[in-house]
């Protein structure tokens, strides 16, 4: 059904239509300039019609026709039109009193309303989509901390088993934080290394384990081994599901450290929403390029 357009309101168009134009030009231009097809504009040439005819007729056909976006620009010209466009001609003073008048009809410009309703419209749309990759992105980490917590009371699987799927929610966890990684892969020389990502400028070799106690310096040394066998700007991350030796961890602080040690603690601080791995990492490396340390407990980071 087409939408009609405030009877009054329409009166005032088809006014202001011969007060404000007195050349059939500026009349014209003022049609184009609001979308008007020049096809629609020719059935009502100047030879037979007069601008408030040209003007009712146009505005009787966007109604049937329901161009409702046309006939807002009509109005919203109108509405921003100060002054008559030929003044030499016209009525000054009329036109002007009938423009105050059309303004206060309206009230308030069609388009610039219709823009900031879009701009609202847009507004709670994208605030939707975020609240909606809010709860997604939720689910995800419940998921990751539930298989890391069905991980440790495991009684049935070897620690390496554990260890293995440890390493694959280890994965999706860098995934489900946007970090560029690798998957476990062989060197040419046949040296299995566990993964690999990237944070700021490093590459970050991957050494996951899942012990039945503490990692031991045993561990550490072949890791580190790994890691000085590649570019200076290698550095490694090693997770151990039950945490490590302290004399391991003390024979690998201080003197140029490049292992950044992660326990099962960190792990599931992170996996349990406290705190983004981003954060984890930025303050894990602070602390190692700071003070050399390189077991810095996650429960220990301010956020």
């Amino acid at each position: 059904m087409a939408k009609r357009i405030n009877f009054e309101l329409k009166e005032k168009m088809v006014s202001l239509s011969g007060a404000c134009f007195w050349f059939w030009s500026s009349f014209y231009s003022f049609l184009d300039s609001c979308g008007v097809a020049r096809s629609l504009q020719q059935r009502y040439p100047r030879e037979a019609y007069n601008k408030y005819q040209v003007m009712r007729n146009l505005l009787t056909d966007l109604e049937e026709n329901n161009q409702i976006e046309i006939i807002n620009n009509i109005i919203s010209n109108f509405f921003k039109l100060k002054n008559v466009t030929d003044r030499d001609n016209l009525d000054e003073k009329k036109a002007k009193m009938l423009l105050e008048e059309f303004r206060d009809i309206v009230g308030t410009d069609p388009i610039e309303n219709e823009i900031k309703k879009r701009e609202h419209e847009k507004y709670r749309e994208n605030y939707k989509k975020a609240v909606n990759s809010q709860r997604s992105q939720k689910k995800q980490l419940e998921e990751l901390n539930a298989e890391f917590i069905r991980l440790a009371s495991l009684q049935d699987e070897t620690p390496q088993q554990r260890g293995y799927k440890l390493e694959t929610l280890f994965f999706d966890l860098l995934q489900f934080s946007e970090f560029e990684y690798s998957k476990p892969y062989r060197t040419p020389a046949g040296e299995q290394i566990d993964g690999h990502f990237r944070y700021e400028k490093f590459d970050y070799l991957v050494e996951v384990k899942w012990t039945e106690g503490l990692t031991k310096q045993k561990d550490l040394s072949v890791f580190d081994g790994k890691i000085r066998g590649k570019a200076q700007s290698t550095r490694g991350l090693f997770l151990s599901a039950n945490g490590f030796d302290e004399n391991a961890v003390v024979k690998f602080s201080g003197d140029a450290p490049r292992i950044i040690l992660v326990n099962g603690e960190d792990l599931s601080m992170v996996l349990s929403g406290h705190i983004p791995f981003f954060d984890v990492m930025k303050a894990k490396v602070d602390a190692i390029v700071r003070f050399g340390n390189i077991h810095l407990s996650v429960r220990k980071i301010k956020t």
